[in-house]
């Protein structure tokens, strides 16, 4: 976010780097500025005076592709489509071969409208969390293929979200994103069974179900079987897929009948007994096919038996998912809060580690410095949004002195982090311990000046009231 704002033009000393695009770029910038009164005003990005067109224009399409990636077309259109429009006239400009001021000058414009999606996204992302989650989902299933659908279902969401918007009800919440969930599920079923689909239904008309009963039946049961593991457990691949092979396998065997007895309508004695011949033949190869297809799948009852223990568990595997999901955005989140010249955020054995890369003690020092400050509130931020339970601090040190000297300053530096947190009266029921490493857990080498910088580090260790 603060790198999209650093982009904007704020002050009067780029407004002479303006005037390096021409009066092309200035008429733009008063284009955007006029644009419908439910869009707030942005102002054109500068772009460097030797900037090549042909660049920008493969940046901003990267940068928008990504964009619809984290479905910022969704959470902010107004200013998202605007975004597009400027890209699109600057490819039709650039395929009638108009100059490069004019091309910039679109490009400047269709960023700054991308910044501001990118902001007003990350303001509305919170309200309608779950929703974009199970659209994300229905996107990697592949929904994509169904436009109608999705369309339908994003013009939804869009009325939901934008910066103007009101606040969306749970129950509407709810209702749209089962809506998405159901588009993913449909979806699996397409893309998995498609094929086994459309042989069963014309076979079905060419009248299987009468001529090769036997072999239809299995095929429909086959076909049932697959659809109901997608629908108990859509997610788990190894199953579905050698379900999925196993009803085409038969599809396709009940499809070979049918074309046989067909062809046999019309022949004579001899050529009948030919096809039968051949039908034996194809027959049992078909048979060994579909038997190896259930070497590697369930059988009926053994479909059954998975279909039950899937049901059993699916609420404790729901349960599972959305701790991991819970877990990977508190992580994100907690990122989101420092440069990363401040702290690197991750998790591990269960744990939130913010690693502090930028506390800048005095040599030989354990005070607090007044610049680190502003760091520290930002993991008291993060504290206060996950509700710590436990805190470690720990320090570390390079290898420069003594290991006992190193010992004693590391331990007083984490403690002094640990009472800056602890006096805070929000965390009186949290339990805050320091340990000092000296420098016993080097990250990089102290044989250089860049390594000992990385080894002399604060490590904030987060279990929360929860776990």
């Amino acid at each position: 976010m603060k790198q999209a704002n650093s982009k904007f033009l704020t002050t009067m000393s780029t407004y002479t780097q303006i005037l390096i695009l021409g009066t092309a770029l200035m008429g733009c910038a008063s284009e955007v500025k006029k644009k419908g009164p439910s869009l707030s005003a942005v102002t054109p990005v500068t772009l460097s005076a030797d900037a090549e067109p042909a660049k920008e224009i493969a940046l901003q399409e990267s940068m928008m592709n990504r964009a619809t990636m984290a479905q910022i077309d969704v959470l902010a259109p107004g200013h998202f489509n605007e975004a597009k429009r400027y890209m699109d006239k600057a490819n039709s400009d650039n395929q009638r071969g108009s100059s490069g001021t004019e091309l910039l000058a679109s490009i400047s414009s269709s960023r700054a409208h991308l910044n501001k999606a990118e902001e007003e996204a990350a303001l509305v992302q919170a309200k309608v969390e779950e929703v974009t989650h199970a659209r994300g989902q229905a996107l990697a299933a592949g929904a994509i293929n169904f436009p109608d659908k999705l369309h339908a279902l994003d013009a939804t969401l869009k009325s939901y979200t934008g910066i103007n918007k009101g606040d969306v009800t749970p129950a509407q919440k709810t209702a749209l994103q089962d809506q998405y969930l159901a588009l993913e599920l449909s979806t699996i079923k397409a893309v998995k069974l498609n094929k086994s689909k459309e042989m069963l239904d014309q076979a079905r008309t060419k009248g299987a179900a009468t001529v090769v009963p036997k072999a239809f039946q299995q095929a429909v049961s086959r076909y049932n079987i697959a659809e109901k593991l997608i629908e108990t457990d859509r997610h788990n691949n190894d199953k579905i897929d050698a379900s999925v092979e196993t009803a085409f396998v038969a599809s396709t065997r009940v499809m070979n009948l049918m074309i046989s007895e067909q062809n046999s309508r019309t022949q004579t004695p001899e050529q009948r007994a030919e096809t039968l011949e051949a039908r034996e033949n194809a027959l049992s190869d078909s048979d060994k096919a579909l038997n190896a297809a259930n070497a590697g799948s369930l059988n009926k009852d053994q479909a059954l038996t998975a279909q039950g223990e899937a049901l059993a568990l699916s609420q404790g595997a729901n349960q599972e998912h959305e701790r991991k999901e819970s877990d990977e955005k508190i992580v994100r989140d907690a990122a989101a809060k420092f440069d990363s010249s401040e702290a690197d955020v991750y998790r591990q054995d269960g744990l939130l580690i913010i690693r502090l890369k930028s506390m800048n003690f005095a040599s030989g020092r354990s005070d607090l410095p007044s610049e680190s400050l502003a760091v520290l509130n930002k993991v008291k931020e993060v504290m206060k949004d996950v509700g710590p339970g436990k805190v470690t601090v720990q320090g570390h040190t390079d290898s420069s002195g003594a290991a006992n000297t190193n010992q004693t300053l590391s331990q007083t530096r984490a403690q002094s982090v640990a009472k800056y947190f602890q006096v805070d009266s929000l965390f009186g029921d949290s339990q805050f311990d320091s340990i000092g490493y000296g420098y016993s857990k080097p990250l990089a080498s102290n044989k250089t000046k860049e390594g000992r910088a990385q080894n002399r580090r604060v490590d904030i260790v987060i279990k929360t009231a929860q776990q």
